[in-house]
């Protein structure tokens, strides 16, 4: 096999590394809240953010999850109809709904947590406490320069 010779290898593309990181780890702990639950992953995405942010619109969870409308409707579409969550129309203006966990939302939630936080413990438990924090304030960065100076710039400026 004939490797291409680049600049900045794959292995270190760091969109290609999180992308390969969160899909692993996105595969490992999906059969679990799909077996369970039956929930699909923007699912159990929106009701990680409802039951940390609540009470919000569904704009607010697309923001918050960086997902398009049509996922978080079909998303909110389902835990509303497996009584997972509350969807009240805002009185002043009926195209608004806030989003809240019911309380068996709040059990499904717990009980998924339980399980992500023994993966997450696990998982980092390969970097001392240093690194962690390291990593943290690295991906707020990463994510600050993101937003404040790639996209806000538009990927014109680097064609």
């Amino acid at each position: 096999m004939n490797k291409v010779s680049t600049i900045l290898p794959l292995e270190n593309w760091t969109g290609y590394r999180f992308g390969l990181i969160a899909s692993r780890l996105g595969s490992f702990i999906a059969p679990m809240y799909e077996e369970r639950y039956e929930l699909t992953m923007p699912a159990w995405r929106s009701l990680a953010v409802i039951a940390r942010h609540q009470p919000l619109t569904a704009a607010q969870l697309a923001t918050l999850t960086s997902s398009d409308a049509s996922k978080v409707a079909r998303a909110i579409d389902l835990l509303v109809r497996r009584g997972l969550i509350h969807r009240d129309l805002d009185k002043a203006d009926r195209r608004r709904a806030s989003l809240r966990l019911s309380a068996e939302g709040r059990k499904v939630y717990k009980d998924i947590e339980k399980f992500v936080v023994r993966v997450e413990r696990k998982l980092m438990a390969a970097l001392d406490p240093h690194e962690v924090e390291v990593l943290r304030r690295s991906l707020d960065k990463l994510d600050h320069q993101l937003e404040t100076e790639i996209k806000a710039k538009g990927r014109e400026k680097f064609l």
